[in-house]
């Protein structure tokens, strides 16, 4: 009775419609797979993708003319006589006879019926493609060393300078075998902030091309401190390769907008170009020069070049020089007669031709340790008679062989300092001179954290230190950039697993696997027996750019950018 119910009612119903699939051009697309072995790759990075020619019903397999693109190699279709070949076609169509492998230097013919069931003859070929990028990757006003902001999207080229620039030449960094007329490398032209210049960079194909502008501009700002992910490593070498002989005589580094320097005692200290790392020469630092007496270099915040001597090796006067440049002869500048133990580092907030502190730690080895300072005031650029005298309450250890710097010229502004062997970077308060927060280096706690330095850069305080092993058994080298926003955001502890370093850092020296180093004394050149290392931050005049620098006798210094330009 039930069925006699149900199917008069189901017999008076329409039948459903099936729906196709969206029919689109029947092949959608080819991919083809270089194989090795009889393997394939399946990695988007390796594949070769095709022109399809649907009125002529060709498929072109388009391989790059040259593999890898950078190079001047020519490929060799003979190189790929069996590829993996991966046909995307709509719903319900198909391919044959079926390809699942071919040989790039032939053809082949092969029938395509879709969705409907029509039926169409296709060919299969491959070619040689050449590369149709026309992008400037970089813009260098060479006698300036002045680097320009790169906009692929907008096709410019910006540099932050205001001056007209006349009868100048560029090193340009293009797209892979593309060219630019006119060649600025060979070409010289002219430029200024109402008649911007043009260029045109051609792609190597001989046919894409696009026309790029310099021009003289100040670029919008990220709303406070370092643009994320800006961080760069431009360039890391061992000491020796930089051209220091005596490793481990190397002490400290001071930077400018355009060099870096670097100190080694009773010698002219070595200078290095700041974006390459390239040695350029000596500084000629005259009768300073002394195994003693050019102890320790660094720079204030205007790039001004500092050197002091070490005491009591060195007597009992100590002894700070200033240079304006690199071109001038040192200038006496601080003079102190004690019988304490300094020189090891010092560290400079400000400008020493302007207003300035200058602070230095107390350096001797004590069973105890020591947390004692000194903090010169530099008002117009004088600096005072006495300095000020201060020691840190608070700290887990003894302290000793370190560094500080005071975050203003101030001389009871608050500071950061470090030491062996309490290992801690600590927040100090200007005002009772007790630790307020802290990041303790934990690692394996055989090295000794000895250098801090620290800027201002777009608003936010950034702080720098280092640390390295004095002994083989010590990890080898650590470094890290850290935000100095609060001291109650300034805590944690480095790790042997980087993944677990505080919050605050932004950036972090790679230390390998394990965590124990890669470019400290002992992954290199020996145990950094004399305990020297020294970080240094600096921002460029026109404020756009920081630059991170760290040094370990015995192993690397390198640079790492960071910039604070809006995307």
């Amino acid at each position: 009775m039930l069925m006699a119910v149900v199917l008069p009612m189901t017999a008076c119903q329409e039948p459903e419609e099936l729906t196709p699939a969206a029919t689109k051009k029947g092949i959608n697309n080819v991919l083809v797979y270089p194989t090795w072995d009889g393997y394939h790759t399946a990695d988007a990075n390796a594949r070769f993708n095709s022109a399809i020619d649907y009125e002529n019903h060709v498929i072109t397999i388009q391989v790059p003319y040259n593999i890898p693109v950078e190079s001047d190699a020519v490929t060799d279709l003979e190189d790929y006589k069996k590829v993996w070949i991966q046909f995307n076609l709509d719903d319900n169509a198909y391919i044959s006879p079926k390809l699942v492998t071919i040989d790039l230097t032939q053809t082949y013919t092969v029938t395509l019926t879709d969705q409907k069931k029509q039926k169409s003859d296709w060919t299969i070929k491959a070619e040689l493609k050449k590369h149709n990028a026309c992008d400037i990757e970089s813009f260098t006003i060479r006698d300036l060393g002045i680097s320009a902001l790169i906009d692929k999207n907008g096709a410019t080229a910006s540099l932050i300078y205001f001056n007209d620039l006349q009868n100048v030449f560029a090193d340009v960094v293009l797209s892979p075998h593309a060219r630019i007329v006119p060649d600025p490398s060979e070409t010289a032209f002219w430029c200024s902030t109402d008649e911007p210049k043009k260029f045109t960079v051609i792609a190597q194909d001989g046919v894409t091309k696009r026309e790029w502008t310099l021009q003289q501009t100040e670029p919008a700002r990220h709303p406070e401190g370092i643009r994320p992910e800006s961080a760069k490593v431009l360039w890391n070498i061992k000491l020796k390769d930089a051209g220091v002989s005596v490793l481990n005589m190397t002490t400290g580094i001071a930077a400018t907008d355009e060099y870096v320097i670097i100190n080694t005692r009773g010698e002219d200290p070595i200078i290095l170009d700041a974006k390459s790392g390239k040695r350029l020469g000596t500084l000629n630092i005259g009768s300073v020069k002394g195994a003693s007496s050019n102890y320790y270099i660094t720079s204030d915040h205007k790039g001004h070049i500092v050197i002091n001597n070490y005491i009591p090796d060195d007597g009992g006067i100590f002894r700070v020089w200033r240079m304006r440049d690199i071109n001038s002869t040192p200038e006496l500048f601080i003079e102190h007669a004690t019988s304490d133990v300094l020189g090891k580092h010092l560290s400079v907030w400000g400008d020493v031709y302007g207003n300035a502190s200058v602070q230095a730690v107390y350096c001797g080895w004590t069973s105890t340790g020591t947390t004692s300072n000194f903090t010169w005031t530099v008002k117009d650029g004088v600096a005072d008679a006495k300095p000020y005298w201060c020691q840190i309450s608070g700290m887990s250890k003894g302290w000793t062989n370190g560094d500080a710097i005071r975050l203003g010229t101030d001389a009871t502004a608050d500071f950061f300092a470090c030491g062996y062997s309490a290992n801690e970077l600590g927040w100090i308060s200007g005002s009772s001179n007790a630790m307020l927060s802290s990041v303790k280096g934990v690692l394996t706690g055989n090295e000794g954290m000895q250098a801090v330095d620290a800027v201002n850069f777009n608003g936010v305080n950034y702080v720098m230190a280092s640390m390295e092993s004095f002994f083989t058994w010590g990890v080898a080298g650590g470094a890290w950039v850290m935000e100095a926003k609060y001291p109650q955001t300034f805590n944690g502890s480095f790790e042997l697993d980087a993944t677990q370093d505080p919050d605050c850092v932004v950036w972090a020296l790679d230390r390998g696997e394990g965590g124990y180093g890669l470019y400290g004394g002992r992954a290199n050149e020996g145990a950094n027996g004399n305990s020297y290392q020294d970080v240094k931050l600096h921002v460029t005049s026109d404020g756009y750019f920081m630059y991170a620098y760290y040094m370990f006798c015995n192993g690397y210094i390198g640079c790492v950018q960071f910039d604070c330009i809006a995307q």
